[in-house]
């Protein structure tokens, strides 16, 4: 799934969570649901530029799918959480807000059977990555056309326009009896 997406759903999934969010909390959860992609496709595209190599042959880190996708790195998240709800509580809200936004994506990546188990159990299956199913950046983006992924796109964004619509049109309050 794309940006739309995991921030559109990735809000609806987490709704009674976000709605308690600070602002600045918000804002941290909606940089969750993207950090896993903002982490490991530049962790791929980087190299593989740079030597002209794809998949298999960068080594360890052979698809966008790597630390930012894996189990391991959304358990150090919550870990950290759960330590600073002891010791700085103000933080804490924020680590858990993009600890809650990483969890939407991996689940949206799990539904929209880009995920698999070597990557979200890593280092548990093996020390490889999952290699790059596709020939370059421009076959990548092109995945937007899957129909899985152009749906979870396309209901991201009708979602977030929704709610844009709703916070400048609010509802009158209801009369009461």
């Amino acid at each position: 799934m794309f940006v739309l997406g995991h921030i559109g759903i990735g809000r609806r999934l987490a709704a009674r969570r976000y709605a308690g969010f600070s602002r600045r909390d918000r804002w941290l959860f909606v940089l969750g649901t993207v950090l896993p992609d903002l982490t490991d496709k530049p962790l791929y595209y980087i190299p593989s530029w740079i030597t002209g190599k794809e998949g298999e042959a960068l080594g360890m880190i052979a698809g966008t799918h790597s630390f930012g996708h894996t189990l391991l790195f959304l358990v150090t998240l919550l870990v950290t959480w759960r330590a600073l709800q002891k010791r700085q509580p103000a933080r804490a809200s924020g680590v858990g807000a993009l600890a809650i936004g990483v969890a939407t994506h991996l689940v949206l990546d799990t539904v929209g059977l880009t995920m698999d188990a070597p990557t979200a159990f890593w280092p548990f299956l093996g020390w490889q990555f999952t290699p790059f199913r596709h020939h370059g950046l421009g076959q990548h983006l092109m995945t937007v056309l899957r129909p899985v992924t152009l749906a979870g796109e396309l209901i991201g964004g009708a979602l977030l326009a929704w709610d844009l619509w709703r916070t400048r049109h609010p509802r009158p309050p209801h009369p009461s009896r």
